[in-house]
């Protein structure tokens, strides 16, 4: 009989207290996960989409690791900082998330033919600003 853990299924979840989008500005973070779904308040953006957001208010190093990430991390790989949740109707932001995902399969296949080690869309190594009413990354 198999044990739960060995089905390789992940809880679809979001862990962290909530935190605004305001105390993100301007502060380099780390995005682990995101999930889109239909907002719960229709009218508020074009895309009719919401997007939370686990962040991790992680420290980060000025070199990179080995791996080639600039945030510290515990023994197992784990980005080491306090994990909060966010909650954004912003279509700018659900939109490059979206792009990011969906851009990866070609992006990988590219640097799979060069050599070059593979990515993953997460974890997400940014800074939320605000320009005029618009979020963006960078």
């Amino acid at each position: 009989m198999a044990r739960f853990c060995e089905l390789g299924v992940e809880a679809d979840v979001i862990i962290g207290k909530g935190i605004d989008m305001e105390e993100l500005f301007n502060r380099r973070i780390l995005i682990e996960k995101t999930v889109i779904q239909p907002t719960k308040y229709p009218g508020k953006n074009s895309s009719g989409l919401r997007m939370q957001m686990q962040v991790v208010l992680a420290t980060f190093n000025t070199t990179p690791d080995q791996s080639g990430d600039y945030y510290q991390k515990d023994a197992s790989g784990v980005a080491i900082g306090e994990r909060r949740s966010c909650f954004t109707g912003s279509d700018i932001l659900i939109s490059a998330i979206q792009k990011a995902e969906n851009q990866m399969p070609a992006l990988n296949k590219a640097r799979q033919e060069r050599g070059e080690p593979l990515l993953s869309v997460y974890p997400i190594d940014t800074t939320i600003v605000k320009v005029g009413k618009c979020f963006q990354f960078t």
